[in-house]
């Protein structure tokens, strides 16, 4: 392995993580795999891009070295990150995938067992019925998870990255939460949370912070600030990431404007019990399953307009645009049994929408222990702020 000039991680950690991308792929033999997610390329080499709307690949070798093949236009982005010495580079007037077919060729794996990444967003179609066609002696399969699977327990330098992250994002919430007035708009609010991201150490995250507020724009999940003018009797709420090295965690928080209502003070309630429920379960060897339902049963059986129907949490750790969360790897949900392990990390999410007030509540980053769960985003109240 090469020394690029930005390392996160040492050369033993990558080792590792590359030896247990190998036994899982002996496992399913498989003579090489191809991998197009930007997160997996990130785990086994430390190559990060933006840029990955050009095609990116790596190929994994049963035997011998790794095959970084980046983007055209930025080579120099291999010195920076990568701690794999062979890359190759395809022009943008060139085919990559005849490229990538010649270097599978040149390895001696034309007639080879080659995984591919069927899940993965960045492998378009065309790309791979061109694949199949460039490789006619190749066999094909789908070569999702073997690298997600070595994601889902965290390093304890990941960990550390994830803390730092943690303590990133309770500054953008802090700042959003200082900066509410009747009269200031959600613009004033993001430009706030994300000033204070950014001078607490946070990169780009996978999703924007998601600021809104009122009744009509907070229930509207996945909106974020607009030009939109805070009133009195206003919820207003934040979701906000912080991101180190690519590692984000995450945390919610709602704020009211004015004298809380009934509604209010008791959905703040439900959904603070409902938060400490789901993280009295998750713990080693617990089905996610329990954990879910400890927190469905508390919001279910309130006297509160919501019925918990989506996941309570989902897997957090390294992303890149357009998510920041690894619930395709692990979401605790009623029909997820597989149980906790150390090392894994949530974003535990019990907000709720309530018709007639808006979105309210708390989530926070977690990380699994030999004791339990431990609160990363644990630097800020979770209690309902009140201006």
């Amino acid at each position: 392995m090469r020394v690029p000039t930005h390392q996160f991680f040492p050369h033993e950690e990558f080792q590792a993580r590359l030896d247990g991308v190998r036994t899982r792929m002996d496992e399913r033999g498989l003579d090489a795999l191809l991998l197009t997610t930007p997160e997996n390329i990130y785990y086994l080499t430390g190559y990060q891009t933006p840029g990955y709307y050009f095609f990116i690949g790596l190929i994994v070798p049963l035997k011998g070295d790794p095959i970084l093949v980046p983007p055209p236009h930025e080579e120099s982005l291999v010195a920076s990150y990568s701690v794999v010495e062979d890359y190759r580079l395809f022009r943008d007037t060139e085919d990559p995938i005849n490229g990538i077919a010649g270097v599978l060729e040149e390895l001696g794996l034309g007639r080879g067992s080659i995984g591919v990444e069927y899940e993965s967003w960045f492998l378009k179609i065309r790309d791979y019925m061109r694949l199949r066609l460039v490789l006619p002696d190749a066999t094909l399969h789908d070569g999702s998870g073997i690298v997600e699977i070595g994601r889902l327990i965290k390093s304890e330098r990941e960990i550390g990255y994830m803390r730092e992250a943690a303590g990133v994002a309770v500054a953008g919430v802090s700042a959003g939460m200082e900066a509410i007035s009747e009269g200031a708009s959600e613009r004033d609010l993001a430009a706030a949370v994300v000033s204070a991201q950014v001078r607490a150490g946070s990169e780009y995250s996978g999703l924007p912070p998601f600021i809104t507020s009122g009744e009509q724009h907070s229930m509207q999940v996945h909106s974020t600030w607009s030009d939109r003018v805070i009133e009195n009797g206003d919820v207003v709420f934040f979701e906000v990431p912080g991101v180190v090295n690519r590692y984000h965690s995450a945390l919610t928080r709602a704020a009211f404007v004015g004298e809380p209502t009934e509604l209010l003070v008791r959905g703040s309630e439900v959904n603070r019990d409902a938060l400490r429920l789901a993280k009295e379960r998750i713990k080693p060897g617990v089905p996610a399953s329990e954990a879910f339902e400890a927190a469905r049963q508390r919001i279910d059986d309130a006297d509160v307009p919501y019925v918990q129907g989506r996941r309570i949490a989902y897997g957090i750790g390294s992303a890149f645009p357009p998510g920041w969360d690894e619930g395709h790897i692990f979401s605790i949900n009623a029909n997820e049994h597989r149980t906790f392990h150390r090392g894994m990390t949530f974003h535990v999410i019990t907000t709720m929408r309530l018709p007639g007030l808006g979105a309210i509540g708390c989530s926070d980053t977690v990380l699994v222990t030999d004791a339990g769960c431990e609160t990363l985003t644990s630097g800020i109240s979770n209690e309902l702020y009140v201006v």
